[in-house]
């Protein structure tokens, strides 16, 4: 085993521990990667040949076959990308899973948050419970190692997109501590509310995770991308800056989707409750309010993931 492959396969082993389990939804993994997939082909079109080669090498056929359907060419190579983001959600409770990568969540401390529990959050400090920016760091490393093999690579790359655009939803960054949720709130996934659009109980968690798309079709994901494309150009991003070597994943995360979760996720005077069967209506103001929220993070985790496979692919060439 060489020295790189030890300290990928020990990192593997001690990222797979517990902790946050969802993300945005498949729906909305798939719409990030349709923007990011966009942008690669605007900016570095070289490169598609080269990322279609990769994921025709993922050992996981099974998932990629199925989004392929009989597509080929151009569509099959784009399907094929938007599946890559998606694919760390369809391996759940398999032995490809790892819980903890999908979120970093920092404390959030409410109002009336007891002494005892104020007390627990501050024993965290600033270290986020979740294993997502240690599993972007090794994955990404990965990607842009020459010696490694396109099938370690295809893995790589699908955890790339998809913790990526994990770290841009606000409660993949935060949770709540509080009188109510004195052991935390696992961000938002033990609070609830009635959904929008079904009806049913929700949590808040999974109300942020909903509001891209709920809809598993390519085409769906390609025509909302084309949605946020236009509403939210990469022009109007003064966050976007260069990807970093190492990238600024810990930033995305702790200096932009965390105080948004403060700012707004957890402080906008939301009614939630406890249990599913006392969950309240959203107001409608407040679900117009989340969805713009979420589209403008969306649209530039779509931009970022563009960066950052860009980033390490030219690594990986010696570029």
């Amino acid at each position: 085993m060489t020295p790189f492959r030890a300290v990928v396969l020990a990192g593997v082993v001690a990222l797979s521990l517990a902790g946050p389990a969802t993300a945005w939804t498949r729906p909305g993994h798939m719409v990030t990667a349709a923007i990011a997939y966009d942008e690669i082909q605007r900016l570095r079109p070289d490169l598609l040949p080269l990322i279609a080669s990769i994921l025709d090498a993922h050992p996981d056929r099974g998932p990629f076959q199925v989004a392929v359907d009989r597509t080929t060419g151009a569509e099959r190579a784009r399907r094929m990308f938007l599946q890559c983001a998606r694919w760390p959600d369809d391996v759940r409770l398999t032995d490809q899973d790892h819980p903890a990568w999908h979120g970093a969540l920092w404390p959030v401390v409410a109002a009336d948050a007891p002494a005892e529990v104020r007390a627990r959050a501050a024993r965290r400090g600033d270290t986020p419970a979740g294993e997502a920016l240690p599993a972007l760091a090794l994955n990404y490393a990965v990607l842009a190692d020459p010696g490694v093999t396109p099938a370690e690579k295809a893995k790589a790359m699908c955890w790339v997109l998809h913790v990526t655009g994990d770290i841009h939803q606000p409660l993949h960054t935060a949770e709540l501590f509080s009188a109510a949720y004195p052991t935390g709130d696992r961000g938002g996934g033990r609070q609830f509310v009635r959904d929008p659009l079904g009806g049913g109980p929700i949590s808040l968690h999974w109300l942020w995770d909903d509001s891209i798309s709920r809809s598993g079709l390519p085409a769906e994901a390609e025509r909302r991308a084309r949605e946020l494309e236009a509403l939210h150009p990469r022009a109007g991003f003064k966050a976007l800056d260069a990807v970093g070597a190492p990238p600024r994943f810990a930033a995305w995360a702790r200096e932009e989707s965390y105080p948004l979760a403060v700012s707004f996720a957890y402080a906008a005077g939301l009614a939630t409750a406890p249990t599913e069967a006392a969950a309240p209506a959203v107001p409608e103001a407040h679900w117009q309010a989340l969805r713009r929220h979420a589209e403008a993070r969306v649209a530039l985790a779509g931009y970022r993931i563009a960066d950052v496979v860009i980033a390490a692919l030219d690594a990986a060439a010696g570029s």
